[in-house]
């Protein structure tokens, strides 16, 4: 029941917005780390109906849909999550709890924003910020591929709202193009080119804190996008969102994901583990060092070597520090965390990856979204 639910819920948060009730619609955002996100109970649609108008229907998962919605008296536009709640069960509403509840704790410019809930006896209303743009991974189908400034800002963007989330101790656990909304995009234009916004927290969690009996151990999230130690049953932590950024920035910038797609998901586990890193064909030839270098540091098989959300933002490339200064900078990133991991010398502790333009190895693929808790 779980992974239809998340399924569903995925397939409909990809225009992922909302709307709010007649008294809410002109409210200020509440900048305090609880929101009081207004929750109110109908008796059915028809009641809902009565403060919007639903348009077009945005997104369809298994037991729910996302319509673009319309204030009747402001005409403002936004999106509204629908989901049966009958047909989602016991399990997948408990789920839906669960995001909603992680959505009401957060206020990132980043982040989908949730304005309001309805519910009725069958059924649960998510009321958010509407995405016209759909997709990240929509908007590179159509663009062929980012230019590096593109993925910078991206990356970056995104990285301030991972960043946001683990000091709030919670861990997204399935960050992937299709869950990666487009709010606006101007081609060209420097600051707010892409502007982007983190959904789907349908296999979020909240931990209780840092140290070992917080660790998280339900493998769960998207083969391609999954890090080692979650599809090795071990226990991880929220550097398992920083493995799935280094695939994000890799598809932003090659199209394709890092190994071929694979018919068997024990191939694919097997590369995962692996974490072997390829830089081959033309398209590597015009990404500078510094990029490269990047994505080393994001896609290490051993977490206590791979930088935090946090480094990542520090990060020269991030920063656009020119590439000689990059180096330094990087090396000293991996002493450090190298350093982490118990009665290990640093030089025996180096993963496989390359970090210049004829890099060996191979890395993760793309296979279905296939979820399990």
């Amino acid at each position: 029941n779980k992974q239809l639910i998340e399924d569903g819920m995925t397939a409909a948060d990809v225009c992922g917005a909302g709307m709010k009730m007649a008294s809410q619609w002109n409210t200020a955002r509440v900048s305090s780390v609880e929101r009081k996100v207004p929750h109110t109970r109908m008796e059915d649609e028809a009641d809902l109906q009565q403060i919007c108008s639903f348009g077009r229907k945005l997104g369809q998962g298994s037991f729910g849909v996302v319509c673009e919605a319309t204030h009747n008296e402001t005409r403002k536009k936004w999106a509204i999550k629908k989901v049966n709640k009958e047909k989602a069960g016991s399990s997948g509403v408990k789920l839906l709890e669960r995001e909603v509840s992680i959505l009401k704790r957060v206020n990132h410019a980043h982040i989908i924003h949730l304005e309001e809930v309805f519910e009725t006896q069958k059924r649960m209303y998510l009321v958010t910020e509407l995405c016209e743009g759909g997709e990240l991974k929509e908007l590179l189908q159509k663009n062929t591929r980012f230019t590096e400034e593109e993925t910078r800002h991206i990356i970056n963007s995104l990285a301030e709202a991972i960043v946001y989330l683990h000091k709030k101790d919670i861990v997204h656990r399935d960050l992937k193009l299709e869950n990666i909304l487009v709010k606006s995009y101007h081609h060209g234009v420097d600051n707010d080119m892409i502007n982007i916004k983190v959904t789907d927290f349908g296999l979020s969690v909240k931990k209780g804190g840092v140290g070992s009996e917080n660790m998280l151990k339900a493998t769960c999230g998207t083969p391609i996008y999954m890090a080692p130690e979650v599809i090795s049953a071990h226990e991880y932590s929220q550097q398992c969102d920083v493995w799935s950024i280094g695939v994000i920035m890799y598809m932003l910038k090659a199209i394709h994901p890092p190994i071929p797609p694979l018919s068997l998901p024990e191939r694919l586990f097997e590369m995962i583990r692996k974490g072997e890193l390829h830089f081959d064909g033309p398209i590597w030839d015009s990404i500078s060092d510094a990029a490269k270098k990047v994505l080393s540091c994001l896609l290490k098989v051993e977490p206590p070597l791979c930088i935090t959300a946090n480094e990542l933002l520090d990060n020269p490339w991030i920063r656009a520090i020119p590439s000689a200064r990059l180096s330094n900078k990087l090396s000293a990133s991996t002493e450090t965390n190298q350093s982490r991991t118990t009665g290990r010398n640093p030089a025996q502790s180096r993963t496989r990856i390359a970090t210049d333009t004829a890099c060996n190895g191979n890395m993760r693929s793309l296979l279905h979204c296939s979820r399990s808790e």
